[in-house]
């Protein structure tokens, strides 16, 4: 499998914003969701932009077909009812019923098609989520937790991508309908419309002062729903540990303390959000209060119409029910800024930009004094060394002595804190920190597999198992490794595996790991302690296999003991040495 070794060019780093937008969606986004957040989030919505022209042009015509039908009841009373002519009440009836279907059809198309939009955008704004979240280095993800990163990419993409679509769409309808609202109150009676046009900068000067107290709210409960999620995937996830180490009873007190948090926080806002929901409401009948007293006076004095006072207090809701929309999507916008900000952390990259591409002249590695970051341990090197192509290297040191870390630099998932490292004479960190190079494979102590069929978990293309010599070859490592007869009996390449590898033993999942890494091409095959759960037999047989079968590949094993420790190297690398 192994072969000449072949150039390849990772895409360099580029800008978050690849294609300039116009200045005016740029300085709209970074209002909305802060200057970093627009970044990553416009060029998300470039691909929809003709699909959301359409949705406006509907939503602006449904605005507009909305604004007819209290006019249209005007008629009918005025010139129908009370005039008491027969033929302009069923004119103006059957245009009422005709106004009302088309507006109902307009808006229905209008909900579907935002939909569709909707759901494609939260599909691509997720990709990227975790786009970006394979592109971190190792390091990045010992600072996490997964259940709070399930809680970004599930809850706050969803929350930044609604609040996007409602922002330009729902805004905008809104906006339509308030210019169109206002402008018949004017109309109809300007003096009553003037009256009613009072009830803005009151509504708006009391959510400009409840707004900061919004953000709190919001971020309070999102970091409380993040810690919640994350104990509970870990409570999940390390089930039966915890139940052989008697720390179930622990775990449940834990989960029940979160819980009753992220509770009092969830009833905490809801409390404040129906306040701030109810003063505008408050606000909205005293006006509307106001305006029935006014009007009514003026109807029965003979000044006005019967029909003018029922469509004014219609009209009203075009003007306060689009007002409070825009209001309330503004301080909607405080608890969104802080979900933008916890995908922020996600989406910008972690190093500055790559500016040359990794292309390697062959794959010998090479140390000019690297030194190697051990977590809280003191860091490892300075080291110097070259590693020629095709050689067998053991690396050796005890425990936490640094052999993961300087592998990790090795393979090009993790940057050195000093020194140079690189494949070919090509710099290892023109390699983004979680990048692994093409031809180089790894297998590692702790095997990793899916919730999928085994097929699946081999991570082949179609194009591969198209081919019957591959199945073929599959099945023949299968039977070299011991694991033929066990999948065999239990449904072939079709038998699915429980979450983690559960349905597997430990040494199970470590042969099948190390067969997925040998299906592909390599020039370099890093084993890191990737037998230590295998019988000494099993693993000798698998090592001389590998020695036999790719005499060319550079081999790096390490080891404790067993069979992966003995054998013949041409270079031993021994970490509690100086190396140089």
């Amino acid at each position: 499998m192994t072969g000449s070794a072949g150039k390849f060019s990772p895409q360099p780093g580029r800008p978050a914003v690849a294609r300039a937008w116009p200045h005016l969606p740029a300085r709209a986004g970074a209002a909305l969701f802060t200057p970093a957040a627009a970044g990553w989030l416009l060029p998300l919505l470039r691909p929809h932009r003709r699909r959301l022209a359409l949705l406006l042009l509907i939503s602006f015509l449904a605005a507009g077909l909305g604004l007819l039908p209290p006019y249209i009841s005007k008629l009918v009373i005025d010139r129908g009812l009370i005039a008491g002519d027969a033929a302009q009440l069923v004119v103006w009836s059957l245009a009422l019923f005709a106004v009302g279907l088309l507006a109902t059809g307009t808006g229905a198309l209008s909900s579907i098609l935002h939909m569709r939009a909707s759901v494609r955008m939260l599909a691509r704004l997720r990709r990227r989520l975790l786009s970006r979240l394979a592109a971190k280095p190792a390091g990045w993800f010992a600072a996490q937790r997964a259940g709070e990163l399930l809680s970004r990419i599930d809850g706050d993409a969803a929350e930044v991508q609604k609040f996007a679509f409602n922002a330009v769409l729902g805004g905008s309808s809104a906006l339509i309908r308030l210019i169109g609202g206002s402008a018949m109150l004017m109309v109809l009676d300007w003096r009553l419309g003037l009256l009613t046009a009072l009830l803005a900068p009151v509504e708006l000067a009391f959510l400009a002062w409840a707004r900061p107290r919004t953000e709190r709210h919001a971020a309070a409960v999102r970091e409380m729903q993040g810690r919640y999620a994350a104990g509970l995937s870990e409570t999940l996830f390390g089930l039966p540990a915890l139940q052989a180490a008697r720390g179930t009873l622990w775990a449940e007190r834990r989960s029940l303390r979160d819980h009753d948090s992220l509770s009092r926080k969830l009833i905490a806002q809801n409390l404040w959000r129906e306040f701030t929901r109810a003063v505008p409401v408050l606000l909205s009948a005293l006006t509307r209060s106001a305006i029935f007293l006014a009007g009514g006076l003026m109807v029965i004095r003979g000044e006005w119409p019967l029909g003018s006072l029922i469509a004014f207090i219609a009209y009203m809701g075009f003007m306060t029910g689009p007002m409070q929309s825009l209001l309330g999507l503004w301080h909607a916008q405080a608890r969104v800024k802080v979900a933008a900000a916890r995908l922020n952390a996600v989406m910008q990259a972690d190093a500055p930009a790559r500016t040359a591409a990794f292309s390697p002249s062959g794959y010998a590695l090479r140390l000019d004094g690297v030194t190697v970051s051990r977590g809280a341990a003191p860091p490892l090197g300075p080291l110097s060394l070259t590693i020629p192509e095709g050689t067998r290297v053991a690396l050796r040191g005890a425990s936490g002595a640094g052999k993961t870390s300087l592998l990790a630099v090795l393979c090009g998932r993790a940057q050195p804190l000093a020194g140079r490292a690189s494949l070919g004479g090509a710099d290892l960190a023109l390699l983004d920190g979680a990048a692994l190079p093409p031809r180089v494979a790894f297998a590692g102590q702790r095997p990793f597999t899916l919730r999928a069929s085994l097929r699946d978990n081999l991570f082949q293309s179609r194009a591969f198992w198209a081919d019957p010599d591959n199945e073929a070859e599959v099945w023949a490592l299968l039977e070299l490794f011991g694991l033929a007869d066990r999948f065999r009996s239990a449904g072939g390449l079709a038998t699915l595996l429980g979450e983690s590898g559960l349905t597997l033993s430990g040494g199970e999942r470590q042969r099948l790991c190390l067969l997925r890494a040998l299906l592909a091409p390599f020039d370099i095959l890093i084993l890191d302690e990737a037998l230590s759960e295998v019988d000494p037999a099993a693993a000798a047989r698998i090592l001389a296999y590998i020695d036999a079968r790719f005499p060319h590949a550079t081999r790096i094993l390490t080891a404790h003991g067993g069979a992966a420790a003995g054998g013949e190297f041409g270079m031993e690398i021994n970490l509690t040495e100086a190396v140089a």
